[in-house]
């Protein structure tokens, strides 16, 4: 069942992104001959594809979604053609639990449009939160990985899907965070802005 709402998100990501770029014109053409009189009427049905190729070397972005648990604001920079590096800073949003916690990502474009369109993104993160039953405090460490895709519906609003897979490894399993070790799905919905 995950795998079809997987498969199902990506075809609709690639495809809504295919419906935005293409152009159709219809052009009726009549053309009248003065010497002789006579009357030529041209039908034609012109369709063009339309590509941004504005482009954007930096990027600011939150994941709403994460408010249940964090608040979070990541920065990305083009570094190439094909790669884009970003950093983030998140605090918890639980009553009852304090820290901070740090992540990056470096994302892979095939198409060679940084920033823009499909993604490959392996992560890592590091919070250190405190609650009220654990008073040393945990170090949480993940590593992950996400497919997404980014794209710009107005000049420099961004938006952004990603679906993936962290594993999550905790200092200890003591106090109000001792299940927070294996596997956990990813799945990111960032706004922002670029230029």
């Amino acid at each position: 069942m995950k795998l079809k709402i997987v498969f199902t998100l990506a075809v609709s990501l690639f495809l809504c992104q295919n419906a935005f770029t293409q152009v159709r014109t219809e052009e009726k053409k009549k053309t009248v001959t003065e010497q002789k009189g006579d009357t030529t009427v041209t039908s034609s049905v012109i369709i063009s594809e339309s590509e941004d190729i504005t482009p954007r070397h930096h990027m600011i972005v939150i994941n709403p979604l994460k408010f249940l648990l964090f608040y979070n604001i990541s920065y990305y920079q083009m570094v190439s053609e094909n790669i884009g590096i970003g950093a983030g800073v998140q605090a918890p949003t639980i009553g009852g639990i304090d820290g901070i916690g740090f992540n990056a990502e470096v994302r892979f474009h095939p198409s060679g449009k940084t920033l823009r369109g499909f993604y490959l993104a392996p992560n890592i993160s590091y919070n250190r939160l405190s609650g009220e039953n654990n008073d040393n405090g945990i170090s949480i460490f993940s590593i992950g990985g996400l497919l997404g895709w980014q794209w710009f519906p107005g000049d420099d609003f961004a938006i952004g899907l990603g679906i993936g897979i962290d594993y999550y490894m905790a200092s200890n399993d003591e106090g109000d965070f001792g299940d927070y070790n294996g596997k956990a799905p990813a799945l990111r919905f960032d706004i922002g802005y670029a230029w």
